[in-house]
């Protein structure tokens, strides 16, 4: 029960499908405790004893069926299982119970598709659910409403508009929430792949440098390799494992700095142990743009002081950042003299040494990428005016 707790306190670091089994280990719990109370609460009282077998059978085997997909990670066949036996129950006990329990029974079963939030589920199972209880309300709506309501047609009328429109709300709520984690996940792809860029672009140029200035690298630094050795060595040890497999393993990992690691992944000559340990460590090389140089750059910056909030930090666009149009012209120019002069591009040989040309500059320039840099007005401006940005800057 703690790891559970732990886990819901902390949900917000898991991943979709572990946030969703999750959720399919509280809906379990949750319709387990459900129907515990409500055999003992003797829904069925004006059910005959083959209906309550029936649906202690069908709930049963849904129910192992259920913590059998969760058992094996295919959570989504989960989850669509833990849907049916709360829709096999409701059904089973509005056909079997008293009217009002009935109706409630359409809501408990909405807000536990409500609960794994996907609009599809909802759709489906959510309109099945919402269309069977509009026929129950109509047919059965004099004994929901009872003999004591001044006007049973306004009453039945108001139970179907609370039932239509608690559908129809969450509807409208998961279409909006889905349209905003949709342009923010594609705004995360693209910065993402903006950043990746970036990246390689800082680590081939690092590596540049350090050749031009006669810099050893790190991970062919003796010190560095014993340290990473003895490390290694003492954790493994600590963990009762034999410590002179795991030197080697290190040795091997500081021999493939010199080689191209594709090759020896693909190569049919190698054994497939050192092929596996090969695709391993791909990810963790020292001498390339990988997930370990993420791992350094977000470990570094976790030191540095972040200067304080501004709504112009994240704004690229020259027409959001200055209001002035003189000021627009002059940042343009700006830009256009830093790509001209600057170092940003690699030239043939991988090494980032060349500078873009005027006709370069003019492509990015009118291209759909830098709309979030320049608005219309200014590329117009410069291409009407650059003949003057080729010759003066």
């Amino acid at each position: 029960m703690k790891t559970l707790l732990d886990r819901i306190r902390h949900s917000e670091f898991l991943t979709f499908n572990e946030v969703l089994r999750l959720k399919l280990i509280i809906v379990t719990l949750f319709i387990s405790a459900f129907v515990l109370l409500s055999y003992i609460s003797a829904p069925f009282s004006t059910a005959d004893d083959n209906t309550f077998l029936f649906v202690s059978v069908a709930f049963s085997f849904l129910f192992l069926l259920t913590i059998l997909f969760i058992a094996i990670n295919s959570n989504r066949i989960a989850m669509h299982l833990s849907i049916i036996t709360i829709l096999g129950i409701t059904f089973a006990f509005v056909n079997s119970s008293n009217y009002f329990y009935g109706f409630i029974m359409f809501f408990v079963s909405l807000t536990v598709i409500i609960f794994y939030h996907d609009i599809v589920t909802y759709l489906l199972y959510g309109g099945i659910v919402t269309g069977y209880g509009v026929f129950y309300i109509i047919t059965n709506g004099s004994y929901i409403v009872g003999t004591n309501s001044i006007s049973p047609l306004i009453s039945q009328d108001t139970y179907l508009i609370v039932l239509i429109g608690f559908y129809v709300v969450f509807l409208i709520q998961f279409i909006v929430s889905d349209s905003i984690y949709e342009k923010m996940n594609n705004d995360w792809l693209k910065m993402s792949k903006t950043l990746d860029r970036y990246q390689s672009f800082s680590s081939r140029y690092l590596s540049d440098l350090s050749e031009k200035n006669e810099e050893q690298p790190i991970y062919e630094s003796g010190k560095f390799q014993q340290t990473v050795n003895e490390l290694s060595t003492f954790i493994n040890e600590f963990l009762e494992e034999d410590g002179s497999k795991i030197a080697e393993v290190v040795e091997y990992y500081f021999f493939l700095h010199s080689q191209d690691i594709d090759e020896i992944i693909k190569s049919d000559k190698g054994t497939t142990l050192a092929k596996r340990y090969a695709k391993q460590f791909k990810k963790y090389m020292l001498n390339d743009d990988t997930e370990m140089s993420s791992l350094l750059y977000d470990f570094a910056t976790l030191f540095k002081e972040t200067p304080d909030y501004s709504e112009s930090r994240y704004q690229y666009h020259l027409s959001d950042l200055f209001d002035d149009r003189i000021n627009k012209l002059i940042a343009l120019a700006f830009l256009y003299k830093f790509l001209k002069n600057e170092t940003t591009q690699f030239d043939k040989y991988g090494s980032a040494k060349r500078v873009l040309a005027h006709e370069e500059i003019t492509e990015l320039f009118i291209s759909k990428e830098f709309r979030e840099f320049l608005s219309f007005e200014l590329v117009n401006f410069y291409l009407d005016n650059q003949e003057l940005f080729r010759e003066h800057l």
